[in-house]
């Protein structure tokens, strides 16, 4: 197993990294920070948490979907009541969200036991109608995001917004490009934790809450792998 984390601040992943250590030696696995979204561009991440499986010969056999594989327990709790409206319509919105973590973890198990043979390792073609889009907007996407991150290190954030805005206009449906820069406009520079809620601000377009409900609701948030 390879873990990698997408952000263009290293800093930023450092206590997610720390605090998942492996319970021993043994489970110690690489853990990445790609700092220029490479895996976005080469396996087709829209968002996180999401994975693709590789068999031993480098074969990708599952394309890239959400990969939780514990239930989150916003699932299961009461949405409190007086709560300010655009905090209960994003817990709302959270609990629309599709759970398959017991199904994934299974899957997963079924994979590992029984590799190729198991009916959850897709063929080629199968692997390849079940990849994200890579069309002209989407490639274009990759471009402009790219371009605005190093204009972003080598000038400075202001640089990198009319790059980062085209980015989402061409790739809407890609959440890594939007969330990561609003993360850096929406999170203090002192703050120990980042904006999760990240809503509109007067340098990108949207919001989380606005684009998940433009995108039909939470239960369109995630790509579901096909089990």
């Amino acid at each position: 197993m390879v873990t990698v984390a997408l952000d263009v601040e290293p800093a930023h992943t450092y206590r997610w990294i720390d605090a998942a250590p492996p319970s021993s030696p043994d489970l110690a696995h690489p853990q990445l920070i790609d700092t220029q979204h490479i895996t976005n561009e080469l396996f087709g991440f829209i968002n996180i948490p999401m994975a693709v499986w590789i068999d031993e010969t480098g074969t990708i056999v599952r394309p890239a979907h959400g990969a939780s594989i514990e239930r989150s327990s916003l699932r299961d709790m009461d949405i409190p009541q007086g709560l300010p409206d655009r905090l209960t319509r994003v817990l709302v919105e959270v609990k629309k969200i599709p759970d398959i973590s017991v199904e994934y973890r299974a899957a997963i198990a079924d994979w590992v036991r029984h590799g190729a043979e198991s009916r959850f390792a897709l063929d080629a073609e199968e692997v390849i109608a079940g990849s994200q889009p890579r069309g002209t907007d989407e490639a274009k996407a990759a471009a402009c995001f790219e371009l605005g991150e190093y204009l972003r290190r080598t000038v400075g954030d202001a640089a990198a917004v009319p790059w980062w805005r085209a980015a989402h206009r061409l790739y809407p449906g890609n959440w890594t490009y939007k969330r990561q820069a609003w993360t850096l406009v929406t999170t203090p520079a002192d703050a120990t934790e980042n904006d999760l809620l990240q809503e509109p601000n007067n340098v990108y377009e949207g919001s989380w809450l606005d684009d998940v409900i433009a995108s039909g609701g939470g239960e369109n948030y995630i790509v579901l792998p096909d089990l």
